[in-house]
């Protein structure tokens, strides 16, 4: 007879493998409603504790094309992977499966290579590695604290990008002529009182909303950190996550205690590494924040797979509202990175119309060449 523990947790199992089926469809696989039942059979047929078997036996029964076949796996790992199991070390001379050798092995080669020059050139050849290295694949603590350093180091070369408006003055060198003729009703239309424009600096806006869902989990680590590092050194920069919600995180990355900072995250951060509704969580973010804080001044920067469980069009429809307050709308996928990859997942194609850029994210050196451009932008 069943405990109730291990009836709960085949309900849990069925459920998710019911869901998977829904998953890839929304994902552009040609699998329909009655897959679902199938998925179930199968997990009840061949367990669900051995991965390796389960992955290949709804392989077999859910991939119809080449295509499918290709981008399984890695949709497989976003949808049963456990939350922080990417996080498990990297074995020398190997990886884990789907995923490439992280910076140990690529470090040391490099370091190999060129003995004879200046350890100045080394540690710079290190960092270039570094820099270039898939977020997913740093699991040491030395590559986390090198990665945090350099993100650090970036934000302080953002900060001379400043945003040029003109704003009214009491004195000079252009007419503001709009100014002068409301001036001029009080004398009859006549010009007495000159008003002037001059320039001035003011700083761009970033509104960062991070995708923190089960998908996310190896490269929504290291986005919070990139968004503590532009907090601490950039004036204007509000950041939000969402998976199922969406929540407000900037005042805890702005803790200058760093593991107060992580536990007031962890607390708030309710559902972390659950699923993901990007279209729910935009409309939540227009409805209870866009309004103050998105105007003509800011960039909103989407850091997402694109992998969405819920509606393609209610996303469509909260991106669209977003186009007509923001100055640009920018979506970082990391998954941008990988050759073979194409934006044909439901959550994606909703996306693109309403995008001024999509563009990769998998790491730093990715992040420092669309940044800067994102800000010249607002000028």
């Amino acid at each position: 007879m069943l405990t109730a523990d291990a009836t709960a947790f085949e309900a849990r199992a069925a459920e998710r493998l019911a869901g998977f089926a829904g998953f890839l469809r929304g994902n552009g696989f040609a699998v329909g409603g009655g897959d679902a039942v199938e998925v179930v059979r199968t997990g009840a047929r061949v367990g669900v504790l051995d991965a390796r078997v389960l992955r290949w036996s709804l392989q077999a029964l859910l991939c119809g094309r080449a295509d499918e076949w290709r981008r399984f796996d890695e949709l497989f790992d976003a949808w049963f992977m456990p939350a922080g199991g990417w996080q498990s070390a990297v074995r020398e001379g190997g990886s884990h499966a789907g995923v490439r050798p992280g910076l140990g092995a690529a470090a040391r080669s490099a370091r190999s290579e060129d003995r004879s020059g200046p350890p100045e050139s080394h540690v710079a050849s290190d960092r270039a590695v570094l820099g270039s290295t898939d977020f997913r694949t740093l699991t040491r603590r030395e590559e986390v604290l090198e990665i945090e350093m350099l993100m650090r180091r970036f934000a302080r070369h953002l900060k001379p990008l400043r945003l040029r408006r003109a704003a009214r003055a009491r004195r000079g060198r252009r007419l503001d002529l709009p100014g002068t003729i409301r001036r001029s009703v009080a004398s009859g239309g006549t010009p007495l009182r000159l008003a002037w424009r001059n320039q001035r600096r003011v700083l761009p806006r970033l509104v960062l909303l991070i995708d923190v869902s089960r998908s996310m989990a190896p490269y929504s680590f290291f986005y919070l950190r990139l968004s503590r590092a532009l907090s601490a050194e950039l004036a204007d920069i509000r950041s939000f996550i969402f998976h199922t919600h969406l929540t407000a995180v900037s005042d805890a990355l702005q803790d200058p205690d760093p593991l107060r900072a992580q536990r007031r995250l962890q607390v708030i951060a309710q559902g972390w590494a659950g699923g993901t509704r990007i279209g729910e969580s935009l409309a939540q973010f227009n409805r209870e924040h866009a309004p103050r804080c998105v105007h003509s001044r800011t960039a909103l920067i989407i850091l997402s797979d694109g992998y969405d469980t819920g509606e393609p069009r209610q996303l469509s429809t909260a991106l669209a509202a977003l186009r007509r307050r923001a100055r640009r709308i920018v979506w970082l996928n990391p998954l941008c990175s990988q050759p073979d990859y194409s934006p044909v997942s439901a959550g994606m194609q909703a996306a693109l119309p309403h995008l001024d850029l999509l563009a990769a994210g998998a790491d730093l050196a990715s992040l420092q060449r669309t940044l800067p451009r994102v800000l010249e932008a607002l000028r």
